[in-house]
């Protein structure tokens, strides 16, 4: 017998979007309700022991994918060294991240068909295993194609469970579990750096990658003990079972958007790849280079085009990206505010570790350490935001995301007038505190505004949007990163080493050890111009940022309360 804990819900519509705010979570597995249901209707939730176990066990499911993302921040410099591939550090981040991003939606919208515990448990196998196999890499090719298929399983991970926290409670309890999946995130990158620099100093990195196993084994039972077949239809036997029969029927496998799928992941990899290869392998007007960013243009147009047709067309397949979204303008702004965030936050939880490992000859945890002042302060930022809001009655949390973005262009403003320096001082901690701030208070508002902004039958592609979204961001701008790195220090280097000393220099940094004072003085300082102009570019996001946030502004403002 499950424990459950019945609701009466009826909630009045207080969002001006032009969309409606369902008296009760919509039918995953079976949307369409019958015309008769009108009022109020009563819903079931898990409660005791088994919501208290699910929702540790969703809370690991969260944490693991996001803590893989800081992790590897301090490990890289080792990783790429032992492996002889530091000019494909962006590739060991990014490999991860791009089919991370390209499968949020993916993971929830198969968790509709499947079922919500299925979907999570297989995204949990293959997760924790190739964990396990980037732990057990001999090159750095080896790791890279681990990584993805792990950034494929990561991406099941967090989707999915995202979805569960908000549909095992009532709407009264959202901003509750709001805090929670933003809390989690933050605290993944906030121990990510750090946990990383100490396993890299005591054992070797490829602990970085295998600690994952117990923990995604463990997490794996305590969901199958925890969630019920047939979540999230507790309060009803016959949808539950209707739902458990259908998970492998053929009409269930057809409402999945394969096509679509297929079209998303090429433009992110395609796009990607142009960015990271250019520096290293082609140039700008390489016909590789040209083809790979003309080809990855057309697929985005056949994929808007499709996505389109299958929304408003007789198809019943399910699309990941409704054309609801493009037109909700307020939603396509809360889209983009999200991918903006994400190209700065990336770049630098990889660039100050970095940066201090390889100018001021920091250890992996010395260098974790401070890159503190601005993960820690992100958690804070999202409890702060979500706090406020769970505390006012009717509230407009535009006005959040718009002080989060403020916070965050200040602080990275300031700290990019001393990103240029070698030993910037201690005021950059400061300024990484600000920064780490705003990004907190926007992110944490934007998980929770998902639920008040998008119908109910969008709710998992809306949450998944979000978070991909971010995450194409932290693709794009790492891969931008590197790309700068690479440019930097071939055409600068070109002219201080041979051609044989700058191929084994981007192989593996510790090549510098080899050179004399002065030329070893002047590769660094080629190195510290380069982190500077990283700083400086995704400043300039964070500008674009602030006008992205007024396309979410409206005569009457996305209420939360």
């Amino acid at each position: 017998m499950y424990e459950l804990e019945p609701k009466n819900i009826s909630y009045t519509a207080t969002i001006e979007l032009g969309v409606k705010t369902p008296e009760l979570l919509v039918d995953s597995l079976n949307p369409e309700r019958g015309s008769g249901e009108t009022g109020t209707e009563v819903q079931e939730y898990l409660a005791g022991w088994k919501l208290h176990l699910l929702t540790i066990c969703l809370c690991f499911s969260i944490f693991m994918p996001n803590i893989e993302v800081s992790i590897v921040s301090t490990a890289l410099v080792n990783i790429t060294n032992e492996l002889h591939g530091f000019s494909e550090t962006g590739w060991v981040v990014v490999s991860y991240l791009t089919p991370y991003t390209a499968f949020i939606i993916i993971w929830a919208k198969l968790s509709d068909v499947v079922g919500r515990k299925l979907a999570l448990a297989t995204s949990l196998v293959i997760f924790t295993a190739f964990s396990g196999a980037c732990g057990s890499a001999q090159t750095i090719t080896q790791l890279i194609i681990c990584r993805a298929f792990q950034g494929v399983g990561a991406a099941g991970c967090f989707s999915i469970a995202t979805v569960i926290l908000f549909e095992m409670v009532p709407k009264e309890r959202y901003p509750v579990y709001g805090s929670i999946i933003s809390a989690d995130v933050a605290l993944a990158m906030t121990l990510g750096p750090i946990v990383g620099g100490v396993i890299t100093e005591e054992t070797t990195w490829r602990w970085v990658f295998l600690f994952n196993v117990p923990m995604g084994i463990a997490t794996l039972i305590a969901l199958l003990i925890s969630m019920p077949a047939g979540f999230p239809h507790l309060g009803s036997t016959s949808k539950a079972d209707l739902a458990f029969r259908n998970i492998f029927s053929p009409a269930s496998f057809l409402r999945i958007d394969a096509f679509g799928t297929v079209l998303f992941l090429g433009t992110s990899l395609l796009f990607v790849t142009s960015l990271l290869e250019t520096s290293t392998r082609f140039s700008w007007k390489s016909p590789v280079t040209i083809s790979l960013l003309v080809i990855s243009g057309v697929f985005l147009l056949v994929f808007l085009i499709w996505e389109r047709y299958i929304t408003i067309g007789p198809s019943k397949q399910e699309p990941i990206f409704p054309w609801r979204f493009v037109q909700n303008r307020a939603w396509m702004g809360m889209t983009l505010v999200s991918l903006l965030l994400g190209i700065p936050f990336t770049v630098l939880v990889v660039n100050i570790p970095q940066k201090f490992q390889l100018i001021d000859g920091l250890s992996p945890l010395q260098a974790g350490i401070r890159l503190l002042p601005y993960a820690l302060l992100a958690p804070i930022g999202s409890f702060a935001a979500n706090g406020f809001m769970s505390r006012a009655k009717s509230f407009s949390p535009v006005f959040l995301v718009l002080a989060g973005a403020t916070l965050q262009l200040i602080g990275l403003g300031l700290y990019s007038g001393l990103a240029i320096s070698k030993h910037p001082g201690k005021m950059q901690f400061g300024f990484q505190a600000i920064a780490g701030f705003g990004l907190g208070i926007s992110f944490g508002t934007l998980i929770l505004m998902t639920p008040f902004s998008v119908e109910a039958q969008d709710l998992a592609t809306g949450t998944g949007a979000i978070v991909q979204s971010r995450q194409l961001g932290s693709a794009i701008g790492l891969s931008m990163a590197q790309s700068l790195m690479n440019s930097q220090l071939k055409s600068k280097l070109t002219s201080l080493l041979t051609s044989q000393e700058l191929a084994r220099l981007l192989q593996t940094t510790t090549a510098v050890k080899t050179f004399s004072p002065e030329l070893r003085a002047r590769v660094i300082e080629v190195f510290s111009d380069a982190y500077g102009l990283q700083i400086k570019v995704i400043t300039g996001f964070a500008a674009a940022e602030l006008l992205a946030v007024m396309l979410i502004m409206k005569r009457r403002q996305i209420k939360v309360g």
